[in-house]
């Protein structure tokens, strides 16, 4: 039996997985923006807010996992592991980044005012 390959998901499908996770694992302030056309070479942020180091980790892990099976470019931000103790999670799929926040670290860096011309999208 020959089973046909999976067929790579549209950036919106793969946003809306994304996002669909981080409803699943209790997210707040979930924010994707459309960086397209404010920056030459970035295309999506998705941000989101987490109450501890424990739903970062789940969130990313659950993240990479999923997407793995789309074989997208992904780079590694952090290798130490330390990220999400230090409250900023990075995940890179190439034109999409992934923000993974606590409360301070999300109003420190600002990413929603600092990238405040890009298109908000909805799904």
């Amino acid at each position: 039996m020959n089973s046909a390959p999976k067929q790579t998901p549209t950036t919106k499908e793969i946003l809306q997985i994304i996002h669909d996770i981080m409803v699943d694992k209790k997210c707040e302030e979930i924010s994707i923006l459309n960086l397209e056309t404010v920056n030459s070479y970035l295309s999506y942020f998705v941000i989101c807010t987490v109450n501890s180091a424990v739903q970062a980790n789940a969130v990313a892990r659950e993240v990479r996992k999923t997407l793995k099976e789309f074989k997208l470019a992904h780079k590694e931000a952090d290798k130490t592991g330390t990220s999400a103790t230090s409250g900023w999670t990075l995940l890179d799929f190439g034109e999409i980044i992934i923000h993974i926040m606590t409360p301070e670290k999300r109003e420190y860096y600002n990413l929603d005012r600092l990238w405040r011309d890009a298109k908000r999208m909805e799904l």
